[in-house]
């Protein structure tokens, strides 16, 4: 499941959607659902996407061949609805949520390898490689890593009972990063919970995320004060000057080798920057979803570079997605 994402068997259905010349660096379109999304996650690689909408649960797909693989569900009722999704870093495993149920599939069968639930309301997840650790974040402060193999878990409290908006985990889950309403950003080791380093910001955080090496981590909060901090020293790396009209990060990924920064946000919006200096260096625009003559707008939930680092990835929650080409932005 780890082969380079070839965008062209799409083309034909990307300029039915778009229309020929309406951006010259689009790869491909695709429409996962007619009636808008609760969320969606991309794979590392950009080669596959797991969306939740309103009419049809949750499904996964490959990108390349805008193929439906898989339809999964937790239960039939509205608490029911899949409102978290993550992918594993190597691709292997997905973790879905609702309110207080999560599950943990194989995206080799499509089958899960498990249903759990939890006293509190889920607002926040993530998964290590193999599908072995996964941290949850809690609406009521805490943060819950599990040993998937063993079943131990851990309960920290880092964000004084305030809610947990954004978690992450490295790569083998040994470090966590948990993001709160308290605009704290808090690194700890999952053995026994010990803090390592606190990312402090003004506002609530928004999100959190590590690169794929595990050396930095990029944090924002709702005032679009955004940073990216070393790992190991907590100190901070680079400022990045989102601009006072577009502040809201809704999506993060770095590039595989940590040099470029890929967000998205409300309106539509994916920005391409620069880590070392902080500077944006492209940007792009998700597809329109027309309500007659007046065109609607959409958020995006998840961005990607594909394995090959020559495209970038984006699904909106509007139900539609896109690829562009990157070409020499960096």
């Amino acid at each position: 499941m780890h082969k380079t994402p070839n965008f062209t068997g799409a083309l034909v259905a990307a300029l039915i959607i778009a229309g020929c010349g309406e951006d010259p660096r689009m790869l491909a379109n695709w429409e996962h659902s007619h009636s808008g999304l609760y969320n969606a996650a991309i794979s590392q690689d950009g080669q596959f996407a797991v969306i939740s909408s309103s009419s049809d649960g949750a499904s996964f797909w490959n990108l390349a061949t805008n193929s439906r693989l898989y339809d999964w569900s937790h239960d039939n009722t509205s608490e029911g609805q899949i409102s978290q999704i993550a992918f594993t870093p190597d691709n292997s495993h997905v973790i879905t949520a609702n309110a207080r149920t999560f599950i943990v599939w194989n995206t080799q069968s499509g089958r899960p390898l498990g249903y759990w639930t939890v006293d509190a309301d889920i607002s926040c997840i993530a998964i290590s490689n193999r599908g072995e650790f996964i941290l949850l974040g809690l609406k009521d402060g805490r943060a819950i890593h599990i040993n998937q193999r063993t079943g131990r878990r851990l309960e920290v409290v880092a964000h004084q009972n305030e809610r947990v908006a954004s978690v992450d985990l490295s790569n083998d889950g040994t470090i966590a990063v948990t993001g709160g309403n308290d605009g704290r950003a808090v690194v700890w080791e999952t053995a026994h919970g010990k803090q390592l380093n606190i990312m402090a910001h003004q506002e609530r955080i928004l999100i959190t995320k590590f690169d794929a090496a595990n050396e930095k981590i990029f944090t924002a909060d709702e005032r679009g004060n955004a940073s990216i901090w070393d790992l190991s020293s907590g100190e901070k790396l680079t400022v990045l000057d989102l601009g006072k009209r577009q502040h809201v990060v809704t999506a993060a990924r770095f590039s595989q080798d940590g040099k470029l920064l890929l967000l998205g946000f409300p309106g539509r919006d994916v920005r391409l920057w620069n880590t070392n200096t902080g500077k944006q260096v492209d940007s792009w625009r998700t597809p329109i979803r027309a309500n007659g003559w007046v065109p609607q707008g959409s958020t995006v939930y998840a961005v990607a570079f594909d394995e090959s680092g020559s495209a970038v990835v984006a699904e909106s929650s509007n139900g539609l997605g896109r690829s562009w080409s990157l070409h020499a932005a960096n």
